[in-house]
Formats: C-alpha cells, structure tokens, sequence
C-alpha cells in the first residue's frame, strides 16, 4: 500500500520529536540550550532501556541520549557533531595519513600539545577532537585518549524548529493520510458488507487518537471504545473524556478494573506473562461486544504501527483476534512511525495526551512491564501514592534494587539484565 519511494520514510527504526521532558534532560547533560520548539529528533535504538539517537535532522546526529539502568540516571553519549555546536576545547591533531580511527592518541599527533596535557587530567570521559576538516570524538581510558568516531565537518549546523519539519514533511503527511483512508474504506466497505459491526479502539495515546479521528471521518457516529482497566494515569483519564468532548465521539467507556482482585491468583504480571492484558483488557471487552452487539461480527479500527515493536513489525492490514474469536483488527497506520504521527497531531492541533509532555512514551497502565524503566520511575516522581502502592506489593518479592531497576519484569532475567545485577555487586 506504501510503496512510493518519493515518501519513504527517512528514519529505519521509530523516531519522534523530542517532548518537553527530553529536551530538559538534553539541556541538563549537554549544556546547550534547546527551545521546546526546536526539532530534535529522537530515534529508538536498541539498549538496556531507553535509548535514543539524537538528530538535529536527518543527517546531523549528535549523539545518543540513554538511560542507565545501574546509576538509575541519564546519560549522554556525543557524536562528532556534537563538538561543531559547542565551545569546548579540543585535542587538536596535526594532518596525517595515517590511520587514527579506533586508535589511542599519541603525543606526535597532537597540535595543541599543553592542552592535550590539560584535557586528557581534566576531562571526565569524551572529548572533541579537531583533525584539519574532521571532527572526532575521543574516549578517555585513564591517561590516554581513544579515537573512537570520525566525521567531515558540515559548513554550518542550524537549529531548525519543528513547523520547518511540519512544512518540509506536509506532502508526505498528505499521503500517508489519503493511503490511510483508503485503507479504511477498503476494510469499511469490505466488512460492512458482510454484516459487520465496525468501531474504533481509544487507548488514550497517541496512536489510536490518530486513527479514531481517521476513522470519525469515515464514518461520523462510529463507537468508540475505551477500557478503564483501573490503573490508567489520573491525566488519561481527564484526557478522554476531554478528547471524548472536543470532537463530539461516541464514547463507550469499559470497565476493566479486575487487576488487584486477580493479582494474588495470578501472580505479578511480567513481559513473559502478561495476564492483565486479558483479564483487564479482553475479557471485559468481549463481554460487552456481547451485550452491546449479540450474534455480531466485529470490525475495530486499531492504531498499532509496525515501527512500536518487534512483535508487531510483521503485521498485515488485518488480523483476526487471538482471543475474541469473532472480532477482526483493522491497522489503517500500520506503516507510520511516531514522527509522522506526531506531524500529524501538530499540523491539526490535536488534543494530545498530556503524559507525553512529562516523559513518556508508552501512555497506559501505570505498572505495565512493558513500559520502559525510565517511565515506570517517572512514576515515583509524578504519581508518588501510585509508585508506593505498586511498590509496596513488588517488596513481598523483591529488594529495593529489584524494584528500581524493574527486574520485576521478567519471569527469567535475560542476559543483559544478569549482567546489569552482577554489576551492582
């Protein structure tokens, strides 16, 4: 369905504007001084937990922001660039042929010899290095400097904002909307046909408003379905019925909330046994398709993308429910990744859900072991009552160590996370 290259997607993994809480943490650890309005954008790499390029555009990387699951803090990791923005000294090397990249430094290569001296007793860990019309990144091991990474120098580097991006991007905003629409109708005209019941999930994020506020458009009086497990954020809540009211939706909202009535019975719900998603999420949504729609077949308009996960990379248009056997999901984003959702929330000035503006990235249960750690910390600070209540039940089980890295999460720790435990010691 998206097979214009014209409109390729730049980014090979998800990637999103920096939110206010980001570009904090990036003033914090890099000492410049972004605008909330600047385009920084941010694409997920794998890691421990969050872990993130960071661009000023497509092509000027100038570093990558994580967090550090044993320090329990950010950190920030700079590329080449990152020394063209900054006013920083920086071991200047005399012009050579030799190969340097990935090698330590010696002092025959060095320009600024006094410097260098001062540098390598001063700095922490990076530093700039200028070589004639490249710029490096050098890493300090005790008294020697590492060349690790090497890049041409731009001209000049400018801090864009995001409406340049928006009025950049808008024809292939353009299309992936009208390719969405498409999709709907396909699947709309499809199903209805066939006597299906057709609606439209609202988790409260970003992705499914997108895709409700697509949907409204194909059909104006859809329903639209929100569970409340019972462990959504005070802020989604009001966000719905806010979001429910702006743009005059059908809201059903469901009532899910069985988590701490089953917990004992099931046990702490981990990314290997994620059994509150069926007990808070699809038990009680199959039972109101029942009530609300008996002896029907269900169409629901999804808004998963394929860029979320590995899980869902493999996705087709369509899929019929695991567990409602006569509910079928259609994905009409299913090929956008965050950034082209977040073009399209601001070019419309959609009502989005506050909790992205305060660091996170996964709007849902609070407790979800799918959540990043760097969320579920988040947590502590933001919803301390929550943090506490969750905390206290995890404590039964596991140290405080445990519990503030998450290694709560996983019914068999993988190896990273073994690793990360030793590491403590």
């Amino acid at each position: 369905m998206y097979n214009n290259d014209k409109f390729k997607n730049t980014f090979k993994e998800d990637t999103k504007f920096a939110s206010k809480y980001e570009i904090d943490v990036i003033n914090r650890l890099t000492g410049l001084n972004f605008d909330y309005d600047d385009l920084i954008l941010l694409e997920k790499l794998a890691g421990d937990d969050y872990r993130k390029r960071m661009y000023l555009d497509e092509n000027t990387q100038i570093g990558i922001l994580e967090f550090d699951l044993i320090d329990l803090d950010w950190k920030f990791t700079p590329s080449p660039y990152y020394y063209q923005l900054v006013d920083e000294k920086k071991i200047i090397l005399k012009p050579t042929k030799r190969r340097l990249k990935g090698k330590y430094l010696k002092e025959e290569y060095v320009e600024n010899i006094d410097e260098y001296k001062s540098i390598v007793e001063d700095t922490n860990y990076f530093v700039g290095i200028d070589i004639g019309t490249f710029l490096g990144v050098g890493i300090k091991r005790n008294d020697r400097i590492k060349l690790k990474d090497l890049k041409r120098k731009k001209e000049e580097i400018n801090i864009n904002k995001i409406n340049d991006y928006l009025e950049k991007n808008k024809k292939r905003m353009d299309y992936l909307v009208k390719s969405s629409k498409n999709i709907l109708k396909k699947y709309i005209n499809k199903y209805k046909n066939k006597g299906y019941v057709i609606n439209v999930s609202f988790s409260g994020g970003k992705d499914s408003a997108v895709s409700t506020l697509l949907a409204k458009e194909m059909i104006e009086d859809i329903d639209v379905l929100f569970i409340d497990t019972g462990l959504e954020y005070p802020e989604t809540m009001k966000y719905v019925k806010d979001f429910a009211k702006k743009y005059d939706l059908n809201l059903h909202t469901i009532n899910g909330d069985y988590f701490w009535d089953e917990l004992d019975k099931e046990g702490i719900p981990t990314k290997d046994n994620r059994w509150c998603n069926s007990v808070c999420k699809l038990m009680p949504l199959k039972s109101f398709f029942m009530e609300n729609y008996p002896n029907k077949k269900i169409l629901t308009i999804d808004g998963s993308r394929k860029f979320e996960s590995f899980a869902r990379a493999n996705l087709d248009y369509t899929r019929k429910s695991g567990f409602i056997d006569f509910q079928t999901n259609v994905f009409p984003i299913l090929d956008w990744n965050a950034v082209d959702v977040w073009s399209y929330i601001y070019l419309n000035d959609v009502l989005y859900n506050p909790m992205y503006d305060k660091g996170f990235e996964r709007i849902g249960c609070y407790m979800c072991p799918a959540a990043l750690n760097s969320e579920f910390l988040r947590v502590r600070e933001l919803h301390p009552n929550l943090w506490e209540r969750w905390a206290n039940y995890l404590k039964k089980y596991y140290s405080e160590d445990d519990i503030l890295r998450g290694f709560w999460r996983w019914d068999e720790l993988p190896p990273k996370m073994i690793e990360i435990k030793k590491n403590l010691k």
